[in-house]
């Protein structure tokens, strides 16, 4: 534990750290595992030199995935052979061997919780010494600050005797400085007295003027009143003036303009007439253009038209002729078939019919033939009609060619004379227009002058208008604020007063006659009620007489004869149709009261509108009769006030004696000014003075109380020194106590590791003993050095039994699995607290070490890398007991000590490699 100010403890915590290994310490237990594990496999050196020895080279050959499998399988059945040659040759069974398996991991399982338990051990006894250390250290603190503080009295006591020297100074500037506050106190209160002293005549003289001031306002007010009053006329007169000018100048404008118009309208009319000409001359231009082009266009028409009709004409031509080569062939077939037909009818009776049918065959042919030719003629035919055709429309076309020149010829010359008019008509508009325009100008230029004079005497009138605004805003304004009301104010407030008087007098009668009308609807409405009410009593009457009828007709349903019932029944129907017929005659009743009520509503909703109405007009009334009054009060004030001229110039003698009063309290307050300014200056030396007495007492009661700290600091020296010492030794025993723990977890470490290693062993011994091979191919193998390695048996993650023991490095030192020996001898155990029923694996976790073989993982991506075992030479197999290790013995020597003192040599090896962490 440590505070977390502490700054170098938090640092050291937090920094990296490198750690050490080393060999732990050994005790008595410890060396004499490990001196029995020596004894022991110095013994198995000596004993195996008679067993075969075998020399083995590895060589790294690249195979396929389908060998590597070979491969390992054949390797894993020579490691179980092997394993099963061991067991047998001990005498061991599975059942035994399941036993001391369940026994070593109940070992195991103790040994793990009472590392767990030392573990926590050592965390508490390294809590208690931390918090042990802190405690040390706060007392070292104490310590040395009571040593300090007896250092420091001296000095001390001589500051306090200084600052006492330094306050009795002080005091004494205060009471100087306050002698000097009261001369100016006196020299200030003297001022002030004076000053009050012309204060009251200046207030009594402003008293005076305020006095004065309602009246002289109220008169000043009313001439501004009048006199704004007298500008409105003013106003007036000057606006009616440019009024006047203004329609003057205005008619000036209307004739000018006028006149302008006229000339516009001339010149438009000349522009025009120009813009016509001209356009026309265009016009006739383009019309001649069109013309000439219409000849050219119809010399070129009549033109093609002739040459296409000369090449129809050709063509027709040459059609008819095709036409009679046709024909003449038909008539050809023709004559033939008659021929031969004649043949037919002449030699018909003499002929054979071979040759007949051979006529007749011919004729069939030539009728074809003759088919075929009529076609011919039938299509030349077509040709000439249809050429005929084309000659026909190509003439019309150089018929229809040449008419249209003659056309175009007659139009060009007419447009040649429209085209010499139109020039003519053009210069004249032009000389038109251009006469228009001068007059147009000048006939501006008046109009504009015209224009000029309006604008101004606008302008001034806007200008006049303008300040009768300002000045009727200015004249209500000193009105409102004055309380003053004039004539015309009189005037309008009485004409409102009548106004809302007629309201009143119009609205009166809408409001009785409402009033009349609801008085009477509310009488229907009444007897429309007890109407409803008489029905509904009705209804009641009936509805309890059926009711009890029919409770009649339950009850005396099995006593009464059947006339009573049916006298019962017909009077429950009698009184049914009359409940039907109360019910509607309520019904009726009813709708009859909701109509008369709907128009009662109707008739108080225009009472209340009209009543509404009079209530409006008739505040409008009083508030118009209020006004009057209080304008008639307001115009009887204003005249009052224009007559009161004498008030101003009592106001204004008053106002200039207030004034040299004033002058008066002014130089009496700059006297007043002056003496509070000494009286504060005094007062600020004063105030000073006290500060610094204040901070002489200050200064002399701190070093004061500094001097006791001290002396009461020095005089704990001895109690600090007895703190000292008992942490001390407190710290001392934890420290003995966190050692002690640490010692016992690394006991508890080593035992651990060999339960460990004797589950191990075991674990191994029972997968052989389940495997069994039948035969064993392999007996003892020595490697380069000569070492006899024993091997065992390990169960891979796949579950195949693969076979390890203990594997000799280059530097002839025996080690097991799970631990490792550098190129130093040092042997590090790689995880002493881990189960160890995994198989050794390499740092690639694709990859798994089974008997000096690397096994990569199979897959069709992947080759896979084998490390075979080749035999370079091989003897002649020794007897199976040779090749038993010499450790086990035989049966008849005490075997279960033997293989005891060999597991006991197994763990001792393996608890030397308990990690020893230290900071670096």
């Amino acid at each position: 534990m440590f505070s977390k100010n502490n700054k170098k403890m938090i640092a050291e915590r937090s920094a990296e750290r490198t750690l050490k290994y080393g060999l732990v310490k050994l005790n008595v237990g410890l060396a004499s595992v490990l001196l029995a594990t020596g004894l022991t496999f110095a013994g198995g050196q000596a004993a195996s030199a008679d067993t075969v020895t075998t020399n083995t080279e590895a060589q790294t050959t690249e195979v396929a995935p389908g060998q590597n499998d070979a491969a390992t399988s054949t390797t894993e059945t020579t490691n179980k052979a092997d394993a099963a040659t061991q067991t047998e040759n001990q005498g061991l069974t599975k059942e035994s061997a399941t036993e001391s398996l369940k026994d070593a991991k109940a070992t195991q399982d103790k040994a793990q919780g009472e590392v767990t338990e030392a573990t926590k051990n050592v965390e508490d006894a390294t809590t208690v010494r931390n918090d042990t250390k802190d405690v040390e250290a706060s007392a070292q603190k104490d310590l040395d600050a009571s040593l300090q503080a007896k250092k420091d009295i001296p000095a001390a006591t001589d500051k306090v005797k200084e600052d006492s020297a330094a306050l009795d100074n002080a005091r004494d500037d205060v009471d100087k400085a306050q002698d000097n506050t009261e001369v100016a106190r006196e020299a200030e209160n003297t001022a002030v007295v004076n000053e009050n002293a012309t204060q009251e005549k200046v207030n009594a003289q402003q008293k005076t003027v305020d006095d004065l001031k309602p009246a002289a306002d109220q008169a000043t007010a009313a001439q501004n009143t009048a006199k704004a009053a007298d500008d409105i006329v003013s106003d007036q007169a000057a606006i009616q003036k440019d009024t006047e000018d203004e329609a003057n100048l205005q008619q000036v404008v209307k004739e000018a303009q006028t006149t302008v118009n006229n000339l516009i309208e001339t010149a438009r009319q000349a522009a025009e007439t120009e813009t016509q000409a001209v356009d026309a001359l265009k016009k006739a231009k383009e019309a001649e253009t069109a013309a000439q082009a219409n000849v050219d266009a119809a010399q070129t028409a009549l033109k093609d038209a002739t040459a296409q009709a000369d090449k129809d004409k050709a063509a027709l031509e040459e059609a008819q002729k095709a036409g009679d080569a046709a024909r003449a062939t038909v008539k050809g077939w023709e004559d033939k078939i008659a021929q031969w037909q004649q043949f037919l009818v002449d030699e018909k009776d003499t002929s054979s019919s071979e040759h007949l049918n051979n006529l007749k065959k011919g004729i069939a042919a030539m009728k074809v033939r003759l088919g075929q030719a009529q076609d011919a003629v039938a299509e030349a035919q077509k040709a000439i009609d249809s050429a005929l055709d084309v000659y026909g429309a190509s003439r019309a076309k150089q018929t229809k060619a040449e008419e249209t020149l003659t056309k175009a010829n007659a139009a060009l010359a007419i447009a040649k004379m429209s085209t010499a008019a139109a020039q003519t008509k053009e210069k004249a508009a032009a000389k038109s227009n251009v006469e228009a325009q001068a007059a147009l100008e000048a006939g501006k230029a008046a109009l504009e002058k015209s224009q000029a004079e309006l604008a101004n005497v606008q302008a001034k009138l806007a200008a006049d208008k303008d300040k009768l605004v300002a000045d009727q805003a200015k004249y209500n304004d000193l009105k409102a604020q004055n309380n003053f009301a004039d004539d015309e104010d009189v005037a309008a407030a009485q004409a409102a007063v009548d106004e809302a008087q007629a309201a009143v007098d119009k609205v009166q009668p809408n409001v009785d006659k409402a009033n009349h009308a609801v008085h009477a609807q509310e009488k229907v409405v009444k007897a429309a009620q007890a109407a409803v009410d008489e029905a509904q009593a009705n209804l009641d009457a009936v509805s309890e007489k059926l009711a009890q009828w029919k409770q009649a007709l339950v009850d005396e349903k099995d006593t009464a004869t059947s006339y009573h019932l049916d006298n019962l029944k017909k009077g429950i129907k009698a009184l049914t149709i009359r409940q039907g017929q109360a019910q509607d005659a309520l019904k009726a009743a009813q709708e009859n009261l909701a109509n008369e009520q709907a128009k009662l509503a109707k008739f108080q909703a225009v009472q209340a509108k009209n009543q509404a109405a009079l209530d409006s007009a008739n505040e409008a009334l009083t508030n118009a009769k209020n006004t009057l009054a209080d304008t008639e009060k307001k115009n009887a004030d204003f005249k009052d006030a224009l007559a009161n001229t004498q008030a101003i110039k009592d106001y204004e003698a008053a106002s200039a004696t207030l004034a040299e009063y004033q002058k008066e309290l002014a130089s009496a307050q700059e006297a007043v000014a002056k003496a509070e300014a000494a009286f504060n200056e005094a007062q600020q030396k004063e105030d000073a003075a006290k500060a610094a007495y204040e901070t002489a007492k200050e200064t002399y009661l701190t070093d004061k109380a500094k001097l006791q700290d001290l002396e009461a600091l020095a005089a704990k020296e001895d109690e600090y020194v007895v703190a000292f010492e008992q942490a001390s030794d407190k710290l001392n025993e934890a420290q003995a106590a966190l050692d002690e723990a640490q010692k016992a977890l690394q006991d508890k470490n080593a035992s651990l590791s060999v339960a460990n290693g004797e589950v191990k062993y075991w674990e191994g011994v029972l997968a052989a003993l389940e495997s069994k091979p039948a035969t064993s191919d392999q007996g003892t193998q020595t490697d380069e050095t000569g070492t006899s390695t024993s091997e065992g048996t390990q169960t891979d993650e796949t579950g195949t039994s693969t076979s390890e023991g203990t594997q000799t490095d280059e530097t002839g030192t025996s080690t097991s699995e799970g631990t490792q020996t550098d190129e130093t001898g040092t042997i590090t155990d790689e995880d002493a607290n881990k189960d160890n029923e995994e198989p050794a694996k390499t740092a690639d976790e694709d990859k798994v070490v089974v008997n000096d073989v690397k096994k990569v993982a199979t897959t069709p991506e992947k080759k896979v890398e084998v490390k075979a075992i080749a035999k370079k030479a091989e003897t002649p197999k020794a007897d199976a007991k040779a090749a038993t290790l010499p450790q086990m013995g035989e049966k008849d020597n005490n075997e279960a000590a033997v293989v005891g003192l060999g597991l006991a040599g197994v763990a001792g090896a393996l608890g030397l490699g308990v990690l020893n962490k230290k900071r670096s």
